[in-house]
């Protein structure tokens, strides 16, 4: 009896032992799989995320018809929509823009040779002939032509434009994919729900059940809230812009409106081309240009985010800024864009599942 009561001890431990290896081995491999498919599940949440957005419409039109014609009617709607005001506004569109490209280079351009005659950057064009002398003496100033100019230079353009044509192409899929994922989602939500659902323990449903409601509830608050400041700013930035007679005015403020998804770093990004399209123009445009963005942003940290976003969903702006770096630095661009809905998502399961459940404290 002894030597049996001692050896149960150990088998226990043993198996305790091996379970929680199995644990964490299971975590390395579903962190390897996240890690490895992590531009599929960004593609995915971003899906939730539009599908939340389209959740508003797809509600209210679904008091009067079905669930699948409203999703139906919503998707022909929204590419009517966009198709509508492509015809009206692509030209001008598409004029302000090809003066961006012209006008940034410029910018940059008047920005680096302000940097040189100040010597905070060296010259490269000085450099450059340094270095083709260097090779010219090295070589004897000896010239070689080199045959079969023609097939080089084809060779060159073709291998040039395949790569562009096929990055083209992976975006189009990548937005027809997005959709198509927003009105599955969109249409039977509950469908999804309850097939994660089926696969916990029955003494975690209740608990998941309150998780997915809270989830869902932040989720729709957060996405009308920068929604509509998305749409305001840009309004905003754009009638600016006008005023003050900067050029490409209208793409700017697209582009700031499009720029306000992504919280504050969205905002500075978005303000740079219209300062260097301002600086083309004059000083005087410069600091027209830099008063407008001011004033805007002003107006969002102080009239929109208060008013909008705080009833809403509030995130801290280190915990904001904290997130988009690390989500930046691991998954790159798309990750600074999900970094924020991301983060909603967190910080409600977070305050549910460990502050609520785990220690009973108030997340408040």
């Amino acid at each position: 009896m002894n030597v049996a009561s001692e050896r149960r001890p150990d088998e226990n431990a043993m198996r305790a032992a091996i379970r929680a290896a199995v644990r964490i081995v299971g975590l390395l491999a579903l962190a390897a799989a996240i890690w490895l498919a992590h531009d599929v599940l960004l593609l995915v949440f971003f899906a939730v995320v539009l599908a939340i957005v389209l959740s508003y419409p797809v509600g209210w039109a679904s008091r009067v018809i079905p669930r699948g014609a409203a999703v139906l009617l919503v998707l022909l709607l929204g590419v009517g929509a966009a198709v509508g005001f492509g015809a009206y506004a692509a030209p001008i569109v598409a004029e302000q823009v090809s003066g961006l490209r012209e006008s940034l280079p410029r910018a940059v351009e008047q920005v680096r040779g302000r940097l040189q005659e100040w010597r905070l950057v060296p010259d490269e064009r000085q450099a450059a002939r340094g270095s083709s002398a260097a090779g010219v003496s090295r070589s004897g100033g000896r010239v070689e032509a080199g045959g079969g100019g023609g097939g080089t230079a084809l060779g060159e353009a073709v291998a040039k434009v395949g790569p562009a044509v096929l990055h083209v192409i992976g975006g189009v899929t990548e937005i027809v994919v997005l959709v198509v994922l927003a009105a599955f989602f969109v249409h039977e939500p509950d469908v999804y729900r309850r097939g994660i659902r089926l696969l916990l323990p029955r003494e975690h449903e209740q608990a998941f059940d309150e998780l997915w409601a809270r989830l869902r509830q932040g989720l729709r608050r957060w996405v009308g809230a920068i929604a509509l400041e998305m749409v305001i700013l840009g309004v905003l930035t754009s009638l600016g812009l006008l005023a003050a007679g900067i050029e490409s005015w209208l793409a700017l403020g697209l582009l700031t409106g499009l720029a306000t998804f992504v919280p504050y770093l969205g905002a500075v990004a978005s303000a740079v081309p219209g300062l260097l399209v301002a600086l083309t123009q004059s000083p005087r445009h410069l600091l027209l240009a830099a008063a407008v963005y001011l004033g805007a942003h002003l107006v969002e940290g102080y009239v929109l985010s208060p008013v909008i976003m705080r009833r809403a969903f509030e995130l801290k702006p280190a915990l904001l800024l904290a997130g988009q770096a690390v989500l930046g630095a691991l998954f790159g661009a798309l990750g600074i864009i999900v970094a924020t809905p991301a983060l909603v998502c967190a910080q409600i399961a977070v305050a549910y599942l460990w502050v609520e459940r785990r220690l009973h404290k108030s997340a408040a």
